[in-house]
């Protein structure tokens, strides 16, 4: 993914359909990714994410940043349910470290 693909994802996501709100969407979107890694979060090399080597997962967890804290401009009435959301995204992310991502076979 690129970084205006990302933004047009968030965009749609926030429910914003003009580009009067890139810049602080742009912001957001870096805030996001800085928190991830001041969190933890990183790839298997131990690396932070950044857009173009960011997953789904990590994509779906920056969207949800955004959207929570773009909250004050679009009178974002779900701030509770979005800090949970992110908060338990997050979380996932950062145990994805500590699993094996190889499923046993066992009979």
């Amino acid at each position: 993914m690129i970084k205006s693909q990302l933004l047009a994802s968030c965009r749609l996501a926030c429910r914003v359909s003009s580009n009067a709100l890139d810049n602080e969407l742009e912001e957001l979107i870096d805030a996001a990714f800085l928190d991830l890694e001041i969190s933890g979060v990183a790839d298997v090399n131990g690396q932070p994410y950044t857009v173009t080597s960011a997953d789904q997962l990590v994509i779906t967890a920056v969207k949800t940043y955004v959207k929570l804290n773009l909250g004050d401009v679009l009178e974002n009435t779900e701030a509770e349910r979005l800090t949970r959301s992110y908060e338990m995204q997050k979380a996932t992310l950062k145990m994805r470290n500590y699993s094996s991502s190889v499923i046993s076979e066992e009979s």
